[in-house]
């Protein structure tokens, strides 16, 4: 087969702001400005408007965030814009209702990547389930294994034990994984994007982690 030779490129990209995101931008503009507006996040995201208020009304009303004024504009007919500030300041952005009731229950990926962290000395996929599993949440297997392929073709973990039959359908017929010391990076777990292909992106890093997506050449 011929080998194909490719060159690196710089490529910015521009992610989705979810409800982390938004109080990732909130915790740095308390910090920078002692206060922020809707508009402040909105110019660090790139999601609505509409997204932003309705994660910050639910703040407001769990006892985060408080309203402490409004600023004037110069344009006639031009309402006030609120300004917040923060009151709690959590790492882990608080998952809440509209009403503002804190939601109990963790992601699939979120109780997998705390199990793997826990379990330093190694698991099956059926341990990680079992570690993974809580009163409000139970990852079924196969969400399970292919969060653990996409954790390993990107380097987080390192092949305990292999076998021929059984563990999960994949290179070396891997059947049990351990969290590389030196990729247990944070609390927040690993997820994938789409850049031309699935992509492991760290939160805890900011970066996309395992080998460079591949640009092709699109046929005119």
């Amino acid at each position: 087969m011929r080998a194909e030779h490719f060159s690196n490129a710089n490529l910015p990209v521009r992610l989705p702001r979810g409800f982390e995101g938004f109080w990732e931008i909130m915790l740095k503009l308390d910090k920078e400005q002692k206060c922020f507006t809707v508009a402040d996040i909105d110019g660090e995201s790139n999601v609505s408007v509409k997204c932003i208020s309705k994660y910050l009304t639910a703040l407001v009303r769990a006892g985060f965030v408080e309203r402490i004024a409004t600023r004037q504009h110069g344009i006639k007919g031009k309402y006030p814009t609120p300004l917040y500030r923060l009151l709690k300041h959590p790492v882990k952005a608080p998952r809440l209702r509209p009403d503002g009731s804190i939601v109990p229950a963790s992601t699939a990926h979120e109780q997998l990547w705390i199990a793997m962290r826990n379990l330093t000395t190694g698991f099956s996929l059926a341990e990680l389930v079992f570690a993974a599993t809580t009163e409000d949440l139970k990852p079924n297997k196969q969400t399970a294994g292919c969060f653990v392929r996409r954790l390993h073709k990107a380097g987080y973990l390192a092949v305990t034990r292999t076998t021929r039959r059984g563990g999960v359908r994949g290179r070396g017929g891997a059947a049990a994984w351990r969290l590389k010391p030196g990729m247990n990076t944070g609390p927040l777990p690993p997820s994938l994007k789409h850049i031309n292909g699935k992509s492991v992106w760290d939160p805890n890093l900011k970066k996309f982690m395992g080998a460079a997506p591949i640009a092709r050449e699109v046929k005119s």
